[in-house]
């Protein structure tokens, strides 16, 4: 049985249990806020007495699902839809990650600076302005999910932005970020940018409940430049295509339009600082696949080579084969537990051969196989009697 629970945003305290309705939900993505949608019934009086117009606030609240000690899904409340004839509330949040898309990546000397001073003379060009140095956010010698904590850090430092976020120990290397207050960088935008880097981090805004269990907290995680993938140090197994093994509604989806050998990219703030990169991979036409490219003008602001390089080089990497998606539904209570596993874990899928007389395997995939697939999304419902769970592949046989 799941619990359903509420809490203060600012300080993480003040947990308050309520009773949800059947069709709520709770989802989990890869380098993504989690998704929680949780249905009141306003005819029930334990309900009301909550007064949950009053208790869980928009934009104040924290919305959360656990099972035993462990929470699968907590973040702002960001709407309420009540519906007086249904006689129910949906409260509508999204993980903690949904909070700084409404952040931006400024010192807190910005809070209180004339904003006339955001914009400078440039000493070495008369006439002319330039961002004010004194103002901007420069981080270098330290590892990309270092470069991420402290982006997440600066947003705590202003009054009323100290979230409840724990952090990891800082990481020493070779990357470097620079933004000027005027770009006004969104942090949401920017951190979910580092993951799209060809070798960036993931990154997880993981939530846990407090040492004293009477508030929740969020842990950010990130991978390593030695290892930017987030995944557990267990590989789980589930076994499609045999009767009883409690895994069923196999659903397998192939998309090829991402399929890219060469990738092309552009940014620049200004036509006189336009940067172009190009990214080559042969493995589709060593393969006997015809030329596909790919070009990505979503970054305008990227001023650094290196930066634009490494998106162009993300796009050959994912581009190298079809990706191949497949869902399935489990049920909670058998191993591996509801809890053990999460976005980014890696899992053996094992598949029988196809034997109609013997109800075993499956028709599609028809071959006998154990293939190994990471752990992208799952997500669930308001008792968590099973759960969906979607993993991912470049498959290209």
């Amino acid at each position: 049985m799941l619990r359903w629970f509420i809490a203060d945003l600012r300080t993480g305290r003040q947990l308050i249990d309520i009773q949800v309705m059947a069709e709520s939900t709770w989802s989990r993505s890869l380098n993504a806020p989690e998704k929680l949608t949780a249905v009141l019934d306003m005819q029930d009086p334990a309900t009301i007495a909550l007064r949950p117009r009053q208790t869980i606030r928009p934009g104040r609240s924290v919305l959360a699902v656990a099972v035993g000690d462990v929470i699968l899904a907590a973040g702002p409340v960001w709407a309420h839809d009540y519906d007086r004839d249904q006689k129910t509330l949906r409260v509508t949040a999204v993980g903690l990650w949904s909070y700084f898309d409404h952040r931006y990546l400024l010192p807190l000397a910005a809070a209180t600076a004339d904003v006339a001073t955001f914009i400078v003379s440039d000493p070495a060009s008369a006439g002319k302005t330039m961002p004010n140095a004194a103002l901007a956010t420069n981080l270098s010698n330290l590892e990309y999910g270092t470069i991420a904590k402290r982006w997440v850090q600066q947003a705590q430092a202003w009054t009323g932005g100290n979230v409840p976020v724990v952090f990891e120990a800082d990481r020493a290397g070779g990357r470097e970020r620079n933004a000027d207050a005027v770009d006004f960088k969104n942090i949401g935008t920017l951190l979910t940018q580092l993951t799209q880097l060809e070798d960036g981090p993931d990154i997880r805004f993981k939530p846990q409940f407090a040492a004293d269990r009477l508030g929740v907290q969020f842990l950010l995680q990130t991978g390593t430049d030695a290892n930017p993938l987030i995944t557990g140090t267990a590989v789980h197994q589930w076994t499609v295509g045999v009767p009883g093994s409690g895994v069923s509604a196999l659903k397998v989806g192939v998309d090829a339009t991402t399929l890219a050998s060469v990738a092309w990219a552009s940014a620049g703030r200004s036509v006189d600082s336009v940067l172009v990169s190009r990214s080559t991979d042969p493995t589709l036409t060593d393969l006997g696949f015809p030329l596909f490219e790919s070009l990505d003008t979503s970054h305008s602001t990227v001023v650094i080579q290196d930066t634009l390089d490494g998106y162009s080089g993300e796009a050959t990497t994912f581009g190298r084969a079809p990706l191949e998606t497949w869902t399935f539904t489990v049920e909670a209570a058998r191993q591996p537990l509801l809890g053990a596993y999460w976005e980014g874990d890696w899992c053996d899928i094992t598949i029988p051969a196809y034997d109609p007389d013997q109800g075993h395997g499956d028709p599609y995939v028809f071959e006998q196989s154990t293939p190994r697939r990471r752990i992208v999304a799952f997500d669930g419902n308001a008792k968590g009697l099973t759960v969906n769970v979607t993993t991912q592949a470049a498959v290209n046989g």
